[in-house]
């Protein structure tokens, strides 16, 4: 499994240069840094780390907890929060975005390293459970036909669309590695070992004749 990517958006230097210490420490690895909400968006857009620790309090533009917001709005970004002091109005602003955790400044390594692990199990058990629902009913159709997962069937009907996990990759903003593991599960519920086969299957079944049928169903 690889390392987790981990941005810290903080505007005190010297916090963030702690907040690094730690979290190479921990073994995770240092997708960036960023000392504003600004320059925090644009590392998210940029980087696509898998998790940001967020100062609420980023000093002039927008705080913390607004630049939460638009991450978790536009880009789904996990958060986690980091704060010395904030009045009440303020955590119920940041609890509305539904972070991940709340550290409280001084920092300390053993908050840090507990915080982030329940942070990542939290985010690997959202991944293995695919709570998301499926975007259409053709997957809808291909979870019922062969015991999918939504995130199986997202894959498949990706590659119905073109036959390649690259593209599948970058459609759906998941890992190559993630895109084969998904597929090695694939081709075990639908007997098939070749994604020529898979999309042959496919096709050619009740979900291609349902496709057929139902041509904006996706």
């Amino acid at each position: 499994m690889s390392k987790k990517r981990i941005l810290i958006v903080d505007d005190d230097p010297t916090t963030a240069s702690v907040i690094k210490l730690y979290i190479n420490d921990l073994g995770y690895e240092i997708a960036g840094t960023a000392n504003d909400g600004k320059e925090a968006i644009n590392q998210v857009r940029s980087l696509n780390p898998d998790l940001v620790l967020m100062d609420i309090n980023l000093g002039k533009g927008l705080d913390g907890v607004d630049t939460a917001e638009i991450m978790t709005k536009n880009f789904k970004t996990p958060i986690i929060f980091v704060t010395s002091h904030a009045d009440e109005a303020t955590l119920t602003r940041a609890k509305s975005v539904e972070p991940l955790g709340f550290i409280n400044k001084p920092l300390r390594e053993t908050d840090l390293k507990t915080t982030i692990e329940f942070a990542i199990a939290k985010i690997d058990s959202t991944d293995d459970e695919e709570e998301e629902k499926p975007s259409g009913s053709v997957e809808d159709v291909l979870i019922g036909l062969y015991s999918l997962t939504p995130a199986e069937a997202r894959v498949t009907a990706k590659l119905l669309e073109v036959p390649e996990l690259s593209y599948v990759s970058e459609a759906l903003n998941i890992s190559l590695s993630t895109a084969k593991t998904h597929l090695k599960r694939i081709y075990r519920k639908t007997n098939t070992n070749k994604q020529s086969l898979l999309v042959h299957k496919i096709v050619t079944g009740p979900a291609g004749a349902f496709m057929n049928k139902n041509p904006n169903s996706d």
